[in-house]
């Protein structure tokens, strides 16, 4: 399963750096630009987290406290967009553990992200099911808007990091990891970030939950979307037997006329 999610953090929203970091990370964040405290620490879910720096970056920043603060002081205007966060859905694999899942993920940031001058935090969330194979273990990486240098953010943001063409070469360098990884491993799976129309796979897509109905979901409370991606999944179960009673049928008739 491939999942790339990419979204902006905006003032003119009321989102924050400190409030993503607070969800992402579980824990209680100190907002000093707004003024008041962030509280998720009751998130049970987290199974690692790290700051990750290119080598141009002060070392201060390893803090989370200053690197948040820096973060916000660099962005003077009150509808400024102060960062981005990714979502990656990380690979259910019984043959993968979790530090195969850590390694992957920062392995990704560093080669991607990192090397364009920006700084992450990274979180890796359990996404764990009743059923094991509907698990869905994913990590939330907070990106800066800025390029750093040794003395922190620069007075001039990267605009090429706001490409369609920038974000579809992220999209496709994040299936291309993934598939290292699976042939590293001899797994017989790959993953690709198009589109199953273009990928030529006749298959109805589900639709994204959400964070409010994902948590919904996870406690057993139906949604809207949740129903509608089990008719999807329902539909998707009904065409792949019929398609192979229709082969069986085929092989059968095949079989009689070479008796």
């Amino acid at each position: 399963m491939y999942g790339f999610d990419i979204r902006p953090i905006s003032r003119l929203k009321d989102q924050s750096v400190c409030k993503t970091a607070a969800y992402i990370l579980r824990e209680n964040v100190r907002d000093k630009y707004q003024g008041k405290t962030h509280y998720y620490a009751r998130g049970k879910d987290l199974l690692f987290s790290e700051i990750l720096l290119p080598e141009t970056a002060p070392k201060r920043f390893y803090d989370l406290s200053i690197l948040l603060t820096e973060i916000d002081r660099a962005e003077k205007r009150y509808d400024a967009r102060t960062g981005r966060v990714v979502r990656l859905s990380l690979p259910n694999r019984r043959e993968l553990s979790i530090e195969d899942l850590i390694q992957l993920a920062k392995e990704f940031i560093k080669e991607v992200f990192l090397s364009m001058g920006m700084c992450a935090v990274l979180a890796i969330h359990e996404g764990k099911h009743e059923d094991p194979q509907k698990n869905n273990p994913h990590a939330h990486i907070l990106l800066t808007d800025r390029p750093v240098g040794p003395e922190g953010f620069c007075a001039k943001k990267d605009r090429t990091w706001n490409q369609v063409s920038q974000l579809n070469r992220w999209r496709q360098l994040w299936a291309e990891k993934q598939n290292q990884l699976f042939r590293d491993r001899q797994l017989d799976v790959r993953v690709s970030h198009e589109s199953l129309e273009v990928q030529g796979i006749q298959r109805e897509p589900t639709l994204p939950l959400g964070r409010a109905a994902a948590a919904l979901e996870r406690k057993g409370i139906q949604t809207e979307r949740g129903n509608r991606n089990r008719e999807i999944e329902a539909r998707a179960r009904a065409h792949n037997e019929a398609e192979r009673l229709r082969r069986q049928r085929i092989r059968a008739r095949r079989h009689g006329r070479e008796r």
